[in-house]
């Protein structure tokens, strides 16, 4: 890769470029990561370093720009078989038709008969260039004749509603045809006959496009820009760290040369021993900043060939292919940062300290001179990096809460998709993604994650606790980051539901008090324990508290999707919502005295569990109300909400679990 072109190239390019050769692309072909090269600059890239993997003979290469492994398409492909195979950028061809005149333009299915014509027309569905003659055979010949054809002297035309038909990645000879929105995936029609046919959300990509395209506010090419201006700060913040380290470590050795000098009889053996020591120490530190800032500048460009393809779709394509694009640029840019997300790199060393310069000291008492300590701090490169990845797929969230949030929901019917015994009572739950749910569990403490696409959920991954776990929240926008309450302390963890399902713990909040029911909204935090119930900022530092008794096993409370308002049930016979305030909003009678867990749906009315085979609907303000049937369920505790309201999961005191989709 041009890696010295790299260091000067301009971060605010406004052409599509080859990453390799750093040119305006040519003759482009993609790599299944949607990264797009010169067809003949990843020739010569597969040709340098194709290399067999481990114990296996098919050759794999490292895309140029996010790393991630490419397999040779057989054993024995050559470079410029397996080059010419890659599926050519075709929207970009046609982005970039040439409208400015040219002698030398001719016919190209001419040319393929060894015929040299003047070219006059471009045909949008061949890519090719044709002179009159094949554009009066595209008239008669019915596999043409629905061809668009635009004369190349009508530039108007010629860069106006680019369609192109994306192929299917795992289908040759299929286009992608349609997008399954439960599964977030863009299908042909064989994908589509073979894993799609069971699901509830499949719709034609016009159709979806027409449909969503007003809901993609932060999809916009000009989104990019500020992300873009973030990361060149970051790359320049690097520079001068290196620049900081070469001068201390410049300074430290001076000094210790100073020193060295005094006593150099007796201390040349030490002096080399510390000056290897540090040499490596630094070399490390510099490296390690290095390969960070290379990452940065590698990301940088995923993002930059987003923003530049957006603004070429946003000005020449259609409704679909803004959809499909940025689709695709999504699932692109989430794809580096999974990447990125792994990488060991992002803890780098801020400074050297020398704890002591007595060299002659040290060398009497230890033979050697003590070592540099290496301040380290944490980089905001991630916190960067998992914001803006955090924006798209909140986006995605918005977008879809957005048309739920049009039903009448005092009007919502409850159809059961899934279900699951339990082994113990579990009193909280949440939604990770569309098809997976974590549970906390009290006996043996754990957290549990559970797969919910079929009729009868599957455990798939246990998390042992080393104490019981509680209540458990959102800790942002995002739904793989959440925070869990063990009463005296509240755990952060970053789930990975890409692969196989693993759980990181991020940090631990020692808490003032005890909080066992805790919900996030948009500025504060909802908390209750058994005596009492709290409003805290979004550090769990406690601003409003007030008594509260508990009803049943555990403390219930929710927050509202559009204000920070909080509900819980009082005593099992009231309703109450309070709001960022601890101002009391509504104050409501239950007739009973066993009502636990609640919800808050779109329309900020309030789902209650009654201990019952229903879910009371209570209307917004504390109006009508309704009971909905739970197939399944005999006493309702608890009930969660999807992030985007087309799901609902109720916890039965049993125990057992139910899903529901929101009809």
């Amino acid at each position: 890769m041009a890696n010295s072109k790299l260091e000067n190239l301009s971060i605010d390019q406004d052409k599509i470029r080859c990453p390799i050769c750093l040119e305006e692309v040519r003759d482009p072909k993609d790599l299944p990561c949607f990264h797009t090269f010169c067809k003949s600059c990843i020739q010569t890239y597969i040709s340098s370093t194709a290399a067999c993997t481990g114990d296996q003979s098919v050759k794999t290469i490292e895309c140029p720009v996010c790393r991630k492994s490419i397999t040779a398409p057989s054993n024995d492909v050559s470079s410029e078989e397996w080059a010419s195979g890659l599926p050519q950028n075709k929207l970009i061809v046609s982005i970039s038709v040439d409208t400015e005149p040219s002698e030398n333009r001719n016919c190209m299915f001419c040319l393929r008969r060894s015929k040299t014509v003047e070219a006059k027309h471009w045909c949008k569905n061949c890519f090719e260039t044709i002179c009159d003659d094949c554009k009066f055979i595209h008239s008669y010949v019915p596999n043409f004749q629905n061809h668009k054809i635009v004369s190349l002297s009508d530039v108007e035309n010629l860069s106006k509603e680019i369609e192109i038909e994306e192929p299917c990645p795992f289908h040759q000879g299929k286009f992608q045809e349609v997008f399954c929105q439960d599964h977030d995936q863009l299908c042909c029609s064989i994908c589509f006959a073979t894993k799609h046919r069971t699901c509830r959300k499949v719709e034609a990509i016009e159709d979806v496009a027409a449909e969503l395209n007003p809901l993609y506010p932060i999809m916009t090419p000009t989104v990019f820009t500020d992300a873009l201006k973030n990361l060149e700060d970051i790359q320049e913040e690097y520079r001068n760290k290196v620049e900081k380290l070469n001068t201390r470590k410049q300074e430290i050795c001076a000094c210790t040369e100073n020193k060295v000098e005094e006593i150099i009889a007796l201390i040349n053996k030490a002096h080399d021993q510390w000056m290897k020591q540090f040499e490596q120490k630094h070399s490390d530190a510099v490296e390690n900043i290095e390969i960070a800032s290379d990452e940065v500048k590698r990301y940088a460009m995923t993002v930059q060939e987003a923003k530049t393809l957006l603004e070429k779709v946003f000005e020449h394509g259609s409704l679909k292919q803004i959809f499909v694009t940025r689709y695709k640029v999504r699932r692109q840019i989430l794809q580096h940062v999974d990447r990125l997300r792994n990488l060991k790199i992002w803890d780098v060393v801020d400074d050297y300290i020398q704890p002591d310069t007595n060299f002659l000291n040290q060398v009497c008492k230890d033979e050697k001179f003590e070592n540099v300590r290496l301040l380290e701090s944490t980089s905001s490169t991630m916190e960067v990096v998992e914001k803006f990845a955090s924006s798209l797929t909140k986006n995605k969230i918005l977008q879809r809460r957005s048309i739920m949030e049009q039903k009448d929901w005092m009007k919502i019917k409850l159809e059961k998709v899934s279900e699951s015994n339990l082994s113990t009572w579990v009193y909280f739950g949440l939604f990770i993604d569309d098809t997976k749910i974590l549970l906390s569990i009290y006996s043996p403490p754990s957290l549990q994650v559970y797969d919910v696409r079929d009729s009868t959920a599957t455990l798939v991954y246990t998390y042992p606790c080393p104490s019981a776990p509680f209540g458990l929240c959102y800790s942002g926008e995002s739904m793989d980051k959440v925070y869990v309450s063990f009463g005296t302390r509240v755990e952060h963890y970053q789930i990975d539901i890409n692969g196989t399902v693993m759980i990181k713990k991020i940090e631990t909040i020692q808490l003032e008090g005890e909080m066992r029911a805790i919900s996030r909204g948009s500025s504060v935090i909802f908390a209750r324990s058994n005596t009492e119930r709290m409003i805290c900022d979004t550090n769990f530092s406690v601003i409003h508290k007030a008594p509260c008794c508990v009803e049943g096993d555990r403390p219930f409370s929710s927050v509202s999707f559009h204000y920070d308002q909080q509900a819980f049930t009082c005593g099992g016979r009231n309703l109450v919502i309070v709001d960022e305030n601890n101002k009391e909003v509504l104050n409501r009678p239950l007739s009973t005295s066993d009502a636990r867990g609640l919800a808050f749906d779109l329309q900020d009315n309030v789902f209650v569990c009654m201990m019952s085979n229903k879910l009371r609907q209570i209307k917004h303000g504390g109006g009508e109300s309704q009971d909905i049937d739970l197939p399944g369920i005999q006493k309702a505790y608890n009930v969660v909400l999807h992030p985007t309201g087309e799901r609902v999961m109720v916890l039965d005191h049993n125990p057992k679990f139910c899903v529901y989709n929101v009809e």
